[in-house]
């Protein structure tokens, strides 16, 4: 399945409904929770870094069944590069708001990979 929207948060409601009906015909023991959690962090900051903010950007989210027990999620952006090794879990001893988003990602899935891509943005792999 391929969902194609635009950096806008009004967005994320939607794709979260398109993750947990392909979830639900597709898998019996899948934690449903987490991959709509992951994703939803995950497009947050893009719009958030990635894409400042600008609601116009387009993001795609490709969702593939691996096997009857995992699921395989790329989703790719075209806007700002962040460095790789800057993209990391903040020490969960910093008590503060936010910021938790790819601590998330990490723990909630099995393979968590980001590529920069040559057109520019990066493409992030999540297996679950």
């Amino acid at each position: 399945m391929i969902i194609e929207i635009l950096s806008n948060p009004a967005e994320l409601k939607k794709v979260r409904s398109k993750i947990e009906n392909f979830c639900k015909d597709n898998f019996k023991n899948i934690e449903i929770f987490n991959v709509k959690l992951s994703v939803d962090e995950a497009l947050q900051n893009i719009i958030r870094y990635a894409y400042k903010m600008d609601k116009t950007k387009k993001i795609i989210i490709t969702i593939d069944k691996i096997s009857d027990e995992s699921l395989k999620v790329k989703i790719r952006d075209y806007g700002i590069q962040a460095p790789i090794e800057s993209i990391k879990p903040r020490d969960l001893e910093d008590v503060k708001p936010g910021g938790l988003g790819v601590h998330f990602i990490k723990n909630s899935s099995k393979k968590m990979d980001y590529e920069h891509q040559a057109d520019g943005g990066t493409l992030l792999t999540l297996i679950f």
